[in-house]
């Protein structure tokens, strides 16, 4: 590389493009931080030059460093720079640089303003026909290239792009050149010679030239590793640009990954407290369910670059085109699955989402980037449910989960085409062959121990989730579901404080035995029911009677009509364990078991 100190003069009275690429965030700087500093920097040498004696010199202000690579470019037209770092100081200064130009022909200083224009624009005759060669700078961003366009031709057609950074940098820096022209009419001509002479010697930059064979976004994520960390969203479209040659290309680049530019990818997911948009997300499924193996969040361009390098041959359908189209493809589906919105599927992601199951995603991405028979994947989508509820269910950990689908990703992945007929056996199969609590499918008799003796686990939430399945069971196919509202709260059929109004009955326990069984029954499923909220607060801690006369005047709930139904005299520990026992049996067929599935299946 070279490198070599110049003023602005220099750096853009030549016929020359500076081209910032695709990779380049959007233009962002603001007046506290960037603007205001810089005019401040800019006034100091101007009052220098204003002040100094006969043949002083003035000491130039350094602005920093950029960094450029030589593009080709034809013999009729400008130079083109690829601006790899410091396009937010290259464009402010161009702002800045025509709107003192403008100012100056405002006030019918023709002379000035003609010889700034140099600076801002090339002649027609090194366009080589394209007219976005007019200035000496060329946005790639679509949004900063139209603010831009506007400011260097002094138009506003569209009142929504005067909120653009660029807009605003520009009417800014034309509002302060303006007052400190007119801060003192009996100097302007003196301030206008020592503002021009600021603006064309005193500004030096340290202009770095890349080799032609160096790749420009990794020196770009280079220099940046020290400001705002780039998310490897970001570190990922700066590979695809510069692998599909588009750095320079509006249009193309926006026929690649446009889609992504929709703000709903750059929401946060606020996954178990961290800060991960929908884009870095996705882009981590994608990764995995291509490469088949565990990505951890913070390695996923690394793998993306090493993918790319064994499948982008030129000509092939592994071309870096045919790669993003297919992360378009799927992160379609992936949006469809994350808006619930996924025909037939909708009550499993509502289902997955309360339980935190994303780790389930990339393999329901493969699923439906395979061209899989519906009816395989409904099957799979079954299967898949029953073994996460019933792991809930029964207090099992998730750590394990996501080696358990790359596992399976892979198996599935792997077979031949004549038997992806049998992906929901080899779903089944696979899953049933798990041991261990981080990968085993709970049989009916481990579930039902665990949700007739213990209590039940899971948050709110989680719990609710299950007794609002149960409901809609018990009501079946044939029942209008639409009663079924989120306002519906899960409720302690013995209250947490039932010492008041539950008493203790007569047994072989002594009082702290006895009491001690109670606490333990009042927590376990056979005690809990949906109402509403507006019942809620009424049932609280009164009595059974009062509570059960409640339920029977106000609830339409089947599951409460048929607790009701048969209900005892006395709400106890006895009623609690043939209720929890009725419960987990509806609970083991709304959520099969394994051996039913190969049954099925078979």
């Amino acid at each position: 590389m070279d490198a070599n100190i110049v003023n602005l003069r220099a750096l853009f009275q030549k016929p020359v493009s500076y081209r910032i690429p695709q990779f380049q965030r959007p233009y962002a700087w603001g007046e506290d931080v960037q603007w205001k500093p810089l005019w401040d920097d800019i006034r100091n040498v101007a009052l220098r030059v204003l002040n100094k004696k006969e043949d002083e010199k003035i000491r130039p202000h350094f602005l920093g460093a950029i960094v450029l690579q030589q593009q080709k470019s034809n013999t009729d037209e400008v130079t083109k720079r690829l601006v790899v770092d410091g396009q937010q100081r290259l464009t402010t200064l161009q702002l800045l640089i025509k709107a003192t130009e403008n100012v100056f022909q405002s006030q019918d200083d023709t002379v000035r303003a003609v010889r700034l224009r140099e600076l801002t624009a090339n002649q027609e005759s090194y366009w080589g026909g394209d007219s976005h060669n007019e200035t000496k700078i060329r946005q790639c961003n679509i949004n900063d290239q139209r603010a831009f366009q506007e400011a260097m031709r002094t138009i506003y057609s569209d009142t929504q792009r005067q909120s653009w950074a660029i807009s605003q940098a520009y009417r800014y820096l034309k509002v302060l050149a303006e007052d400190w022209l007119d801060g003192a009419p009996d100097e302007r001509t003196s301030r206008a010679d020592a503002l021009e002479e600021v603006l064309t010697k005193h500004l030096q930059m340290a202009v770095i030239d890349l080799d032609e064979d160096e790749k420009p976004h990794i020196i770009f994520e280079t220099l940046n590793a020290r400001a705002e960390p780039l998310r490897q969203s970001d570190l990922i479209k700066n590979t695809v640009m510069y692998e599909a040659n588009v750095m320079d290309e509006p249009q193309q680049a926006s026929k690649l990954w446009g889609m992504f530019d929709d703000g709903w990818w750059r929401e946060n997911t606020d996954e178990r407290g961290r800060d991960r948009f929908h884009i870095d997300r996705f882009l981590n499924y994608w990764v995995i369910i291509r490469a088949l193996r565990e990505v951890s969040p913070d390695r996923v361009a690394s793998v993306f670059r090493n993918y790319i390098e064994t499948r982008n041959k030129p000509g092939e359908q592994s071309s870096i085109e045919y790669i993003v189209a297919d992360i378009r493809n799927t992160g379609k589906i992936y949006k469809d699955l994350e808006k619930i919105r996924v025909p037939g599927i909708d009550t499993f992601l509502e289902r997955m989402k309360t339980m935190g199951l994303g780790v389930v995603t990339p393999l329901l991405l493969w699923l439906y980037t395979s061209n899989m028979a519906p009816v395989k994947i409904r099957v799979i989508i079954d299967v898949l449910e029953s073994y996460l509820v019933r792991r809930m269910l029964c207090g099992l950990r998730s750590n394990s989960l996501s080696q358990v689908f790359i596992t399976l990703l892979t198996l599935l992945e792997r077979l031949s085409p004549e038997n992806r007929v049998d992906v929901d056996r080899t779903t089944i199969n696979y899953l049933m062959s798990q041991t261990g609590d981080g990968q085993l499918w709970p049989n009916d008799r481990m579930l039902k121990d665990r949700l007739t003796s213990n209590p039940m686990q899971g948050n709110n939430s989680r719990k609710t989730l299950v007794f609002e399945a149960i409901e809609r069971h018990l009501r079946g196919d044939g029942f209008e579901n639409c009663a079924l509202t989120r306002d519906l709260t899960l409720e302690h059929i013995m209250p947490k404080s039932w010492q008041r109004h539950w008493p203790l009955s007569p047994g072989r326990l002594n009082h702290d035995e006895a009491e001690t069984v109670r606490n333990e029954a009042q927590r376990n499923i056979g005690n809990l029911t949906l109402t509403t909220e507006k019942l809620s607060a009424s049932l609280s801690n009164g009595p059974w009677n009062e509570k059960r006369l409640t339920l029977a005047n106000h609830n339409i709930l089947f599951l409460n009509r048929m607790l009701l139904d048969n209900a005892p005299d006395a709400w106890d520990e006895e009623a609690i364990e043939r209720r929890s026992q009725f419960l987990a049996d509806k609970i083991m067929e709304i959520w099969p078991s394994a051996d039913t599935f190969a049954e099925s299946a078979a």
